[in-house]
């Protein structure tokens, strides 16, 4: 009984010692298998979170080529639209340059059929003038008693001439002469019956002279000096042949000599820089001109202020201020304003816009009625003494 009693005590001890052991080994196993789950649960994090940047990513590439497509597709409607712009832009200059080119054609042929009439017209007065002073000069060698007669038929013809000069061509410079040298033959006839017709000649003479007559000589001139320099003006959009500029520039630092080799290098940089400008545009740029249309624009714009000048010289005052106007908006929307020479020919036109080249003339044909009045008492005093 006793020996049963020991044996099973020791084996209690035993088993409770393993119990204790179990009980301690339970805390730890619990905490590791804490940790492994979240170890597992943040890889699982980390790997939808790099599948979610992933797809993020992909869906950005997408967007961003979807957008690139989309630009190059705007940029190349552009691209097209443009090029049919400046096509129908150059194909109208072009039909606008044919009729300017048209009417101007017919304008010059009307106006050099003009010139060709007056011309005539001049040298027909001149001869009909001619042969009137022959007439009387004869009639005066066969008349001689009746001289006082034909010397108012002369002065009658001067004054004839002096109103036609005025109210048919404005020509005043003519008109005096005519009006003195009427003066003249009545001081050569010594009949103091004539003094009504001279204080009348006199007084129309000095009203001439009081009209302040614009300088068509000098307008004429100034016109004439800016029609030279209009091919050496300046173009906005041409088309520079670089190949035969770069040529003659190199042409040209060859010819020096070896003394001048290195001054000739520095001009032959600077004007090589020249060929390239770059500005700043305040409006849209336009087609570049090839070189046969600006051969024609030059043409035209000496053929327009060729049209002021003879305007100015025939005193036709709408044409002239038309034709300025005209060549003032193409030098402003051709030429280069940037250039002091263009803006000179600019201010230039302008100030001659601005002038009167045609007055109103004043009658002068007071000075014949008082003749003509003066000749009706001398034929009546004529008759009474027959």
């Amino acid at each position: 009984m006793s020996n049963n009693k020991v044996s099973k005590e020791p084996n209690k001890t035993i088993e409770q010692e393993e119990t204790r052991k179990t009980n301690n080994d339970k805390p730890a196993s619990g905490a590791a298998a804490a940790f492994i789950f979240l170890a597992l649960v943040l890889s699982l994090v980390a790997g939808g979170a790099t599948f979610l940047l992933f797809q993020s990513l992909e869906k950005t590439r997408a967007e961003l080529a979807q957008q690139l497509e989309t630009t190059r597709s705007k940029l190349s409607d552009v691209s097209i639209k443009l090029n049919g712009d400046i096509n129908g832009q150059l194909r109208t200059l072009n039909d606008t340059m044919g009729h300017i080119n048209s009417n101007q054609q017919q304008f010059q042929t009307q106006v050099l059929n003009q010139q060709q009439a007056t011309e005539t017209l001049s040298k027909t007065l001149e001869v009909s003038n001619q042969q009137m002073l022959q007439s009387i000069n004869v009639l005066f060698k066969q008349k001689g008693r009746e001289r006082i007669g034909w010397v108012l038929a002369e002065v009658e013809y001067l004054l004839l001439i002096a109103n036609h000069s005025l109210q048919l061509q404005n020509d005043v410079a003519t008109a005096i002469a005519a009006l003195e040298a009427a003066d003249s033959r009545l001081l050569d006839t010594g009949d103091p019956g004539n003094i009504k017709s001279r204080t009348k000649i006199r007084d129309e003479i000095q009203i001439l002279k009081a009209l302040q007559q614009p300088d068509v000589v000098g307008m004429a001139a100034r016109l004439a000096s800016i029609i030279k320099t209009v091919p050496d003006l300046p173009i906005k959009y041409t088309q520079l042949n670089t190949k035969d500029k770069i040529a003659a520039l190199v042409e040209k630092k060859a010819s020096h000599d070896a003394d001048d080799l290195q001054q000739a290098g520095k001009d032959f940089l600077h004007e090589l820089r020249g060929l390239v400008v770059f500005r700043q545009l305040d409006e849209s740029p336009k087609a570049l001109m090839t070189p046969t249309q600006q051969f024609f624009l030059l043409q035209n714009m000496q053929l327009k202020l060729e049209t002021a000048r003879r305007s100015l010289l025939m005193g036709q005052q709408a044409l002239f201020t038309q034709s300025l106007e005209e060549s003032v908006q193409w030098l402003q929307e051709f030429f280069d304003l940037e250039v002091s020479q263009v803006r000179q020919a600019v201010e230039e036109l302008k100030s001659l816009q601005m002038m009167t080249i045609t007055h109103k003339m004043p009658d002068i044909s007071g000075s014949i009625k008082v003749l003509r009045s003066y000749q009706d008492e001398l034929d009546k005093q004529h008759e009474a003494n027959r």
